[in-house]
């Protein structure tokens, strides 16, 4: 996934029809997947039995129990935002395929992007690993939004759409399956794993560049572009800030809208510190 969108999108796979609409209104209403026009009408009228399966798929193939929040049609079927029921905490999407010519649901061909799914895993894994040095970065936020004129993102736009492993409305966190598939495979042959177990299966023999925390605000006015003094102290506050979880943390400030098809926020005037500048917590 594109390191600056919320979603399964890669940039040349966008729609093309930008229309910004203000963060604070953003739940992922108009959101759009290209040719997904007819494939959305096909999964609306079959949404119970495109729940069905879907959690049918989770549980069969990730024993995982999860809430569906929405269907978007797209080229050859529908792409399905889930959110994980308990921990680890995750939202991640699948696709289920159509026979469009038919107006059929091929419920049982459901199939997800490979190790999208295992990434997400991951990454809530982490999120309870590291869920003390996470409220530190929580909190952090929520006294940042309360006294600086920004914003995140809407809880219901990240349920709707983003599909992006561990997400809070501030941040997301990005992890390759690759990077820590000795902590996935503890976890799969052994659901009910104590966190301190695996905690200490990686908490100290990782590199920080395995990691990604994409930080993304938004200013709070219609019509502000981004405050450089607002990004300086925000930059200048996560470097300095101990008790953080090991990782490469970047940071984006935009204005105060996204385009609502994309839900993509970043644009030119967006101020930001990313690869190859990450901010690197050791």
């Amino acid at each position: 996934m594109n390191e600056t969108e919320h979603g399964p999108l890669d940039n040349d796979q966008t729609t093309g029809k930008e229309e910004l609409v203000s963060i604070q209104s953003y739940i992922g209403d108009g959101y759009e997947l290209p040719n997904g026009e007819e494939t959305d009408k096909i999964a609306e009228a079959a949404r119970a039995e495109i729940e069905a399966a879907v959690k049918e798929f989770f549980q069969v193939n990730y024993h995982t129990e999860i809430v569906l929040h929405n269907i978007v049609g797209n080229v050859d079927g529908a792409t399905v935002f889930v959110e994980s029921v308990g921990e680890p905490h995750f939202y991640t999407y699948a696709i289920v395929p159509m026979d469009v010519a038919n107006k059929k649901v091929l419920a049982d061909q459901i199939w997800t992007q490979e190790g999208e799914v295992e990434r997400a895993i991951i990454a809530g894994l982490y999120a309870m690993i590291f869920e003390d040095e996470l409220a530190t970065l929580d909190n952090y936020f929520e006294q940042l939004t309360a006294e600086y004129p920004v914003v995140g993102f809407q809880e219901e736009a990240i349920e709707n759409v983003m599909g992006s492993g561990y997400t809070t409305p501030y941040y997301f966190i990005s992890i390759p399956r690759a990077n820590f598939n000795t902590l996935y495979e503890m976890y799969q042959e052994n659901r009910e794993i104590s966190k301190a177990a695996l905690k200490n299966s990686i908490r100290s023999s990782y590199d920080p560049k395995q990691v990604t925390f994409s930080i993304q605000l938004f200013m709070k006015e219609a019509n502000k572009e981004p405050d450089p003094q607002i990004f300086d102290q925000i930059i200048k506050d996560i470097e300095a800030m101990e008790g953080l979880p090991k990782g490469s943390y970047s940071v984006r400030l935009n204005d105060n809208y996204i385009d609502k098809a994309t839900g993509n926020g970043v644009k030119e005037n967006t101020l930001e510190r990313a690869h190859p500048n990450e901010i690197i917590k050791q």
